[in-house]
């Protein structure tokens, strides 16, 4: 099988007990099935314990949330499963994450999620330093399933080839909201309906940006991001959530006008802080095509795919200039650590984008 593994997943290291903010905490943790029939084994007390820390629905078998967080998250911010009976009895979701493991069939592409603050920061000081997401290859087997029931290779290597004029756009000057990747988005969703040629991106030009305003910010934040739980699964986001209702939530059906200038004001300050903050978006959606992108190759949604990027990206700056707003220049950990929290979140924004 051919891997191909992007450049900053080479440079990841598991911080472990220093992680500020912990892949132990604010979600559930799924369990694979044939972990599950491992546990359900388990002789003596550990096997005990196990079944007891353990949760079955008709749609997940995971261990059981508590405010603490993973049952068997210890005092010292390390896994104590892992440390008194190794890997071998570790769910395949705690191994593998960060890392995305994306298996087409054709081949394998190994990304790194933004939701670890550690991959952040890798990607942070790529974007930083103007390094390319390069992609090694290498060739080997792997233990994790096909992803996918498309076979139509044709179709893939297209995607591919888009992908990659996609980032070329980007770095040559085309911005992250350019309706320019949205119209090739619409043609080439069109052109596979009809079964017609497919377009390449590099014959897509436009000086008009798909602007989300304060009434499509609104949409994105009330109809799919935020949710009250996040009080308990997330308090370090649920506090940006609720500063954004405070100064913003009056205006969303009284004066949108005046919550679209405060929004602006807000941008602004962001601007002041982090000068180079168009460039980092950029990185970021050319980031979400990498990781995003070939999830088309299943669904044939070129248009959901590449606004979901350009939602996201959007919602970054909000928070991030929620949280810089009253503070000095944040530093490359603290946006590294907007960046994992916010991505915890920002899949429940595609229940939003119908509405754009």
């Amino acid at each position: 099988m051919l891997i191909k593994r992007i450049s900053i997943l080479n440079e990841f290291q598991c911080t472990g007990a220093d992680c500020s903010f912990n892949c132990c905490r604010g979600w559930k943790v799924p369990i694979d099935h044939d972990m599950y029939m491992k546990y359900l084994n388990e002789k003596g007390l550990f096997g005990t314990l196990l079944r007891c820390s353990i949760e079955k629905t008709d749609d997940l078998v995971a261990f059981r949330s508590t405010p603490h967080g993973c049952p068997f998250w210890g005092f010292d911010r390390l896994c104590t499963m892992q440390k008194k009976h190794g890997t071998d009895y570790m769910p395949a979701v705690c191994i593998q994450f960060p890392r995305q493991l994306y298996n087409l069939e054709f081949f394998c592409e190994e990304t790194l999620y933004l939701a670890c603050p550690e991959s952040a920061r890798l990607f942070l000081m790529s974007a930083a330093g103007n390094k390319p997401f390069d992609f090694t290859v290498t060739e080997g087997n792997v233990s994790y399933d096909v992803n996918t029931t498309n076979d139509d290779k044709d179709f893939l290597d297209y995607l591919l080839k888009s992908r990659d004029e996609l980032a070329s756009l980007l770095k040559n000057g085309t911005r992250f909201d350019s309706m320019a990747i949205m119209e090739y988005g619409r043609d080439a969703q069109n052109a596979c309906l009809a079964q017609s040629p497919l377009p390449s991106p590099l014959d897509y030009a436009s000086e008009e940006q798909y602007l989300i305003g304060f009434e499509k910010m609104n949409t994105l934040f009330f109809n799919g991001f935020y949710h009250p739980s996040l009080r308990t699964i997330s308090p370090f986001l649920y506090k940006l959530c609720r500063k954004y209702i405070r100064r913003f939530g009056s205006y969303r059906h009284t004066n949108p006008a005046a919550g679209d200038k405060k929004l602006t004001a807000l941008k602004k300050s962001l601007y002041q802080k982090i000068p180079d903050w168009d460039n980092l978006l950029n990185r970021y959606y050319e980031y979400h095509l990498y990781t995003d992108f070939l999830d088309t190759f299943e669904d044939y949604s070129f248009s959901k795919h590449l606004l979901y990027g350009i939602a996201k990206a959007h919602m970054l700056w909000l928070f991030l200039a929620l949280y810089a707003e009253n503070r000095k220049q944040p530093s490359i950990d603290e946006i590294a650590k907007i960046i994992a929290v916010y991505e915890r979140r920002a899949p429940q924004i595609e229940d939003a984008l119908k509405e754009l």
